[in-house]
């Protein structure tokens, strides 16, 4: 199985960026190999060994648990399914995004829990943690580093959420536009061990509709406004996932990362990482993306 195709839908992400310092002209380069070379250390594989024995404590019998440091993974399956899907859902994912992006990996257990079917997501979540109101797919807690996953519903939540708890470590201002454009375009995606691709989603049509009616916003407005999640939450995740896609087709997404991790904080930061990035003025970067995503296509 040379890649897995994920499906999903929506997550959530952190705060965004106020004040800073102006971006780098260039990225600063990858950092060396000795910490994958030497990851995980002995201390979070003891205290990943730690998490999965209290974790057993608390869940049934119904339940297998992995101890994968970083990650502790438990799910209602049998330990073969847990161990395909940890592997092709999470594992493969996190290593990818590793290459691709992340630097610097988490220091800190983070628990993944799969559950079938909506009557135990529920239960559990509410049992586990006094959750109640929860989104259908799933969601990540990150008061304590904790993915809550209806695996029913697909994969591609997993690793949205997955996202979310990876970038942290490395990119800990990432503002939310960016943020939640990279796990997005993650909903749907082929996996290689080296690197995601996103493919067209369900978030395209809703996309592509605000462009014919001239309902989009600006893409430098989408950057710079720090109202991600207000009344046009739903475009925004649309656009932001789009505008990744873009460029990554541009062969351009790595290096993106790069430069946005670097901009600091200052007002424009956001803009001129991407200018650099793509060697072009936001405009023309905004018309190109809106003519891709005219011509895309999205079939159930």
């Amino acid at each position: 199985m040379a890649a897995a195709v994920l499906a999903g839908a929506i997550g959530a992400g952190l705060a965004a960026r106020e004040s800073g310092s102006q971006p780098a002209a260039t990225p600063p380069p990858r950092a060396s190999a000795s910490e994958a070379a030497t990851y995980p250390p002995s201390e979070l594989v003891r205290s990943c060994e730690s998490a999965g024995q209290a974790l057993r404590k608390r869940l049934d019998d119904d339940f297998a648990i992995l101890v994968r440091p970083p990650f502790v993974i438990a799910g209602n399956t049998t330990a073969g399914e847990l161990e395909q899907m940890a592997r092709w859902s999470v594992l493969r994912p996190a290593g990818a995004m590793w290459t691709s992006y992340f630097d610097k990996r988490p220091d800190k257990v983070i628990t993944v829990l799969l559950f079938k079917g909506d009557k135990a997501y529920r239960w559990w979540a509410g049992t586990l943690f006094g959750d109640k109101d929860l989104p259908h797919f799933g969601y990540y807690r990150n008061v304590d580093r904790t993915l809550v996953m209806n695996i029913d519903t697909g994969t591609g939540t997993l690793v949205h959420e997955l996202t979310h708890a990876l970038i942290v470590y490395d990119y800990p201002d990432v503002p939310t536009w960016f943020n939640e454009g990279l796990a997005s375009l993650h909903e749907q995606c082929t996996v290689g061990e080296r690197e995601i691709t996103g493919l067209p989603n369900w978030r395209l049509p809703a996309l592509q509709a605000a462009i014919a009616k001239g309902a989009l916003r600006s893409l430098r407005e989408l950057v710079s406004a720090r109202d991600f999640y207000g009344p046009g939450q739903g475009l925004n995740y649309a656009q932001a996932r789009y505008f990744c896609l873009y460029v990554q087709r541009a062969g351009k997404l790595p290096e993106l990362y790069r430069h946005m991790r670097s901009a600091g904080r200052a007002a424009g930061a956001d803009v001129k990482a991407i200018e650099a990035a793509l060697g072009k003025p936001i405009q023309t970067v905004e018309k190109e993306m809106i003519e891709l995503v005219k011509g895309l296509k999205f079939g159930r």
